[in-house]
C-alpha cells in the first residue's frame, strides 16, 4: 500500500475462524484428577486451592469436582459414596452421568500420585481456552465504534488480567502448603495406624530419611497440628450445625459429660481407681449416684489399666458387683496399654463403641515418652484424646498424680488440654473418720467448678458413699426443694417443666423456684432447654426410653452407695396412668408428698381408714383451686411472699392419689407398719454402724456411720440433711434394723464405761434403754443402756 511516494508497512489480518477445532482440553487429566480424589482421601487437599470448578471442560466434571469441594470444606470424606450420596441429595447424579460414570472414574484410575501435574495441565487447558474466549470478545468491542476508547481499553485490560492471574504452577506458598499436608498426612497415618512402638521408630526414620527431616522436627510437627483447633470464619447456620444441641449432653447429670476429656487426680492411696471402677458400675446399672443421675443405663465402658495387676483389678471389679455377664459384654479391659500404641486404641473405639474410657493412669501411659513430666510435649496423648472424644463421641477419664502440694503434678499443660478436672482427698476436718473424702470439681466447662462433695470410702467392698455436698447441711429449706425438684424430674424423665409449673407442684414461690432451678442448671443436676422468648424448660433426660416406658428413678433417702450391690434398693415405682393424658401420667398431675418424711414407707391411711377415691381427689382438687401444670386452665398465682422460712417438707401437697376405697384391714389393703417403729413393737434399736434405723426428730431413716458410747451420740447421715449427730434415743428399729435378743431376766455383761466388765440381769426394757440391776450389791446401776453395749453372760 502506498501513499503519495512513501510506502508504509501493513500487517495482513487474518479474518478466519477456527470454528472446526476442537477448544484446547485435557478430558483424560480431568477424569485422573476425579477418580484420585475418589481413591485417595487426601488428595483434594493437594489441589483445592488452585483447582476451581471453572477449569473442567466437560460440565458433569465440574459438578463433580464441586460436590467433592463441599464435601472437603465440611470434615466429609470424598469416597466414592458419599459423593454419589451427595449429588442424589442435590439433584444433579443424572446429569452428571449417573452412578456408572462415578464408578468408570475410579475403574479408570491407579492412584493420585501424578494429582498435581494433572491439575497443572487442566488449568493450562482452561487459560487456553480463556484466550480464546478473550480473543473474540476484543474482536467484538473492536466493532463497538460507539463507545469511548478509555473505556473499552479499561474492559479489555481487566479482562487480560484475570486470565494472567490464574495460578498455572504452583506457587512457593502453595508448594509449602502441599509439604506440610503430605508430611502431617504421613505422619498420622504412621501414628495411628502402627501399634508397634519399634516398627513405628522405623517409619519415622524412614520417612525423616526420604524428606530429608530429623525425627525430633516430624514429631515436633505432629505434636503443633494436635493444638491447631482453629476453625474457618463460620456463619451462623454453620455455626449451628456444627454445636448440634444447644443442650448440654451428659452420662451422668452434673458428673460425666459427654464427648469430653476429664483428669481425677489424687494422691495415692486414696482410691481413686476404685471411685472410676463405682462409677462405671453405675453407668452400667442405670443408678444415680447422691444426686447425680445418670442418662442411660448398659453403658460401655474400657479399661486401660497401667498402675494395678489384673489379679488387683479382678478382685476389685468383683468386689465392686461387677459380674461375669458384665465383663465383655459392656466392660473391656487392656493391661499395660500404653500412649505410643495410640493404633490399639483407635481400633477399640471403632470396634467397641465405648462410652466411657478410663485410663489409669496417665503416668503409666505415658512410661515411654521422651518427654519429661514438666515439658508441654508430655500432655501431647491428651490432646489426641481430646480430638479422639470428639470424633468417636466418647469421654475420657485419665487417673493421675498430685504433687507434694496437692496439685495436678506435671506440666500445666496437663490442665490446660482436659475440660473437666477432678480432685479426690481426704476429709482433714476435726470430726472426719478416715475413711472420709472430699470430691472437688475443679475445673470444669460444662458446669459450676469449684464445688465440693463429702464422700465415705469403705475399705471392706471399695465402695464409696455419697454423704453430700459440702455446706449443704446449713442450706436448709433450699435444699430440700431442690431435693424434690429433682424427684419429681427424676420420676418423669425427658419431660420439660417451667419453673412455674415446678412452683405449683411445689406450691411455692415463683422467684424462689427460679433462683434454686438456676443453681440447679449451673451444676448441671438438671438439664435445661432455652428457647429464645420463651420460658426455660427443665428436664432430666434419659437415653433409649420415653416417659411412658421408662421406670422412675426415685432417688432413695438412704445414703447411696456406688456400685455396691445393696447400695441402693431396686424401687418398684412407675408412672401411674389413671385416666391420664398419655404423655404425663397421673402422679405428673398429683404426687403425694414429693419429698416424703419417709424414706420408702407404704402411704398411710386417713384416720376415717378409708384411702380418698379417684372423684373424691377430683373434687378437692376441683374446690381448692388447685390446677396441674398440663392443664388447659391458665395456672393460679403462687404465693407471692418471698422465700419459705421453713423446710419445704411441710408445705408440698398433702394428698394421696389413690384408685378405690379399701377398709383398713382389709386383705387387700397396704400393709400398715408404724413408720415410727419397728411394726414388731420393739423400738429399742441395735446399734451397728451401718444400720438403718428411723429417727423420731426428723421422721425419717438414717444410716449410722460410727457410734460415740462416751456421749451416746451416733454420726449418721440424714437425707435432705446431710451428716447429723444424734443421740441414742432419737433412734428407733426400723424394718431394715438389726434386731437385739434381749428379755428381762437375763444375765448380760457391760462392755462400756466406768463399770465395763460388771455382771447384771436385765430388770426393764424400755424405749430409753435396757435397765440392770447389777450383781454386785456395792455397784449401782443408775442408767439404761443399749444393746449394743451389753453381751450375754
Amino acid at each position: 500500500m502506498t501513499q503519495g511516494t512513501c510506502s508504509f508497512p501493513q500487517a495482513q489480518i487474518d479474518f478466519s475462524n477456527n470454528v472446526d477445532k476442537l477448544p484446547p482440553c485435557e478430558i483424560g487429566a480431568e477424569e485422573a484428577i476425579l477418580g484420585g480424589i475418589l481413591l485417595d482421601p487426601n488428595a483434594i487437599y493437594r489441589v483445592e486451592d488452585r483447582l476451581k470448578p471453572e477449569h473442567f471442560y466437560i460440565s458433569a466434571h465440574r459438578d463433580i469436582y464441586a460436590a467433592c469441594l463441599r464435601l472437603s470444606k465440611t470434615k466429609n470424606p470424598t469416597d466414592l459414596l458419599s459423593v454419589t450420596s451427595f449429588l442424589s441429595r442435590h439433584g444433579i447424579l443424572a446429569r452428571t452421568g449417573g452412578q456408572n460414570k462415578l464408578a468408570t472414574l475410579v475403574d479408570r484410575t491407579v492412584s493420585a500420585i501424578n494429582i498435581d501435574a494433572m491439575a497443572n495441565s487442566v488449568i493450562e487447558a482452561f487459560v487456553h481456552r480463556e484466550i480464546i474466549a478473550l480473543g473474540n470478545n476484543i474482536i467484538h468491542l473492536g466493532y463497538q465504534t460507539e463507545r469511548e476508547i478509555p473505556d473499552l481499553l479499561a474492559e479489555v485490560t481487566e479482562r487480560t488480567r484475570s486470565i494472567i492471574e490464574v495460578p498455572i504452577g504452583a506457587t512457593r506458598d502453595e508448594y509449602e502448603q502441599c509439604y506440610h499436608d503430605t508430611l502431617l498426612s504421613e505422619l498420622k497415618h504412621i501414628y495411628t495406624t502402627c501399634g508397634s512402638p519399634s516398627l513405628r521408630l522405623i517409619k519415622l526414620r524412614l520417612m525423616a530419611k526420604k524428606h530429608k527431616e530429623q525425627i525430633e522436627f516430624l514429631e515436633r510437627v505432629y505434636m503443633r497440628s494436635l493444638t491447631d483447633q482453629c476453625s474457618e470464619l463460620l456463619t451462623y447456620q454453620e455455626l449451628k450445625e456444627l454445636a448440634g444441641s444447644t443442650v448440654r449432653e451428659w452420662l451422668q447429670n452434673g458428673l460425666i459429660p459427654k464427648h469430653t476429656t476429664i483428669l481425677l487426680s489424687s494422691d495415692g492411696g486414696i482410691g481413686k481407681t476404685k471411685y472410676a471402677y463405682g462409677l462405671g458400675k453405675f453407668l452400667i446399672q442405670g443408678k444415680q449416684f447422691g444426686p447425680f443421675h445418670v442418662t442411660g443405663e448398659k453403658r460401655r465402658i474400657l479399661y486401660y489399666q497401667g498402675d494395678e495387676s489384673p489379679g488387683d483389678m479382678m478382685q476389685a471389679l468383683e468386689s465392686l458387683g461387677y459380674s461375669e455377664n458384665d465383663i465383655g459384654k459392656y466392660v473391656k479391659v487392656r493391661i499395660g496399654w500404653s500412649a505410643e500404641n495410640m493404633a490399639a486404641l483407635l481400633e477399640d473405639l471403632k470396634e467397641f463403641q465405648p462410652d466411657l474410657v478410663v485410663i489409669d493412669s496417665l503416668s503409666t501411659a505415658n512410661r515411654h515418652s521422651i518427654y519429661r513430666e514438666g515439658e508441654m510435649e508430655y500432655a501431647r496423648p491428651i490432646l489426641e484424646m481430646a480430638g479422639l472424644a470428639n470424633e468417636y463421641k466418647t469421654t475420657f477419664l485419665l487417673i493421675h498424680h498430685n504433687n507434694k502440694i496437692g496439685e495436678v503434678r506435671g506440666t500445666t499443660a496437663i490442665r490446660n488440654s482436659v475440660s473437666e478436672v477432678w480432685k479426690l482427698s481426704k476429709d482433714n476436718s476435726n470430726t472426719a473418720t478416715p475413711h472420709d473424702r472430699i470430691f472437688e470439681i475443679d475445673k470444669s466447662r460444662s458446669r459450676s467448678s469449684g464445688k465440693k462433695y463429702r464422700l465415705m470410702f469403705n475399705p471392706e467392698d471399695l465402695s464409696f458413699t455419697f454423704l453430700g455436698e459440702e455446706g449443704a447441711e446449713l442450706s436448709g429449706p433450699n435444699h430440700s426443694a431442690k431435693e424434690a425438684t429433682l424427684e419429681l424430674l427424676a420420676s418423669h424423665r425427658n419431660i420439660n417443666f417451667t419453673s412455674e409449673e415446678i412452683a405449683h407442684r411445689l406450691n411455692i414461690s415463683k422467684p424462689y423456684a427460679r433462683r434454686y432451678l438456676t443453681e440447679l442448671a449451673s451444676d448441671g443436676l438438671v438439664s435445661v432447654n432455652r428457647p429464645p422468648g420463651k420460658a426455660y424448660t427443665y428436664f432430666l433426660a434419659y437415653e433409649k426410653g420415653s416417659p411412658k416406658d421408662h421406670p422412675s428413678d426415685h432417688p432413695c433417702s438412704s445414703p447411696i452407695t456406688i456400685a455396691s450391690n445393696q447400695s441402693q434398693p431396686e424401687l418398684d415405682i412407675g408412672i401411674k396412668k389413671l385416666g391420664s393424658p398419655k404423655d404425663h401420667p397421673l402422679d405428673h398431675l398429683q404426687e403425694a408428698c414429693l419429698t416424703s418424711d419417709t424414706a420408702k414407707g407404704d402411704p398411710r391411711p386417713p384416720e376415717n381408714g378409708e384411702k380418698i377415691s379417684r372423684v373424691g381427689l377430683e373434687n378437692i382438687l376441683e374446690n381448692q383451686g388447685v390446677q396441674d401444670h398440663l392443664c388447659s386452665n391458665v395456672l393460679p398465682g403462687n404465693n407471692p411472699g418471698g422465700d419459705p422460712g421453713g423446710d419445704p417438707n411441710f408445705f408440698i401437697h398433702n394428698l394421696q392419689t389413690v384408685v378405690e376405697v379399701l377398709p383398713v384391714n382389709g386383705s387387700s389393703s397396704f400393709p400398715q407398719g408404724d413408720p415410727g417403729g419397728d411394726p414388731s413393737g420393739d423400738p429399742l434399736p441395735l446399734l451397728q454402724e451401718k444400720g438403718t434405723y428411723w429417727s423420731v426428730s426428723f421422721k425419717r431413716e438414717v444410716e449410722v456411720f460410727q457410734i460415740f458410747d462416751e456421749m451416746s451420740e451416733v454420726s449418721c447421715q440424714v437425707p435432705g440433711r446431710g451428716r447429723r449427730s444424734l443421740p441414742f434415743t432419737d433412734l428407733q428399729s426400723c424394718q431394715q434394723s438389726p434386731k437385739h435378743n434381749f428379755y428381762v431376766g437375763d444375765q448380760v455383761v457391760i462392755l462400756v464405761g466406768k463399770l465395763i466388765e460388771t455382771f447384771a440381769t436385765i430388770t426393764d426394757i424400755r424405749s430409753d434403754g435396757i435397765w440392770l440391776k447389777s450383781d454386785d450389791r456395792k455397784k449401782r446401776l443408775a442408767r439404761p443402756y443399749f444393746p449394743h453395749q451389753l453381751v450375754k453372760a
